[in-house]
């Protein structure tokens, strides 16, 4: 997960801030909480927060595993994650959120 925020500052320079580290999750909440400190501290406007993750559909392949070979939870499910990236129908992709 990638985490950056758009800043506005009071020179008029557009700042992009990779904030992963430090909050390591963001919600309109944790944005509005930042948005408000930023501006109350004189550093400038938040614009908006952009958030990736990187999203894969492995439990869908297990799922389909478990029905087609009929395994219940203490079946036999191959759970080496290189098993499933080799697998034909593994994709991956990224998911991008604009929080405003």
């Amino acid at each position: 997960m990638k985490i950056t925020l758009n800043i506005t500052r009071p020179n008029g320079e557009t700042e992009i801030l990779n904030v992963t580290e430090k909050f390591g999750h963001m919600n309109q909440s944790i944005f509005n909480k930042i948005k408000e400190s930023t501006k109350n501290a004189g550093k400038g406007i938040v614009n908006s927060a952009e958030i990736k993750k990187e999203k894969t559909n492995i439990n869908q392949l297990v799922r389909e595993y478990n029905n087609l070979h009929n395994e219940g939870a203490e079946g036999y499910v191959p759970d080496a994650i290189e098993y499933w990236k080799a697998h034909k129908n593994y994709k991956e992709w990224e998911e991008t959120t604009i929080i405003k």
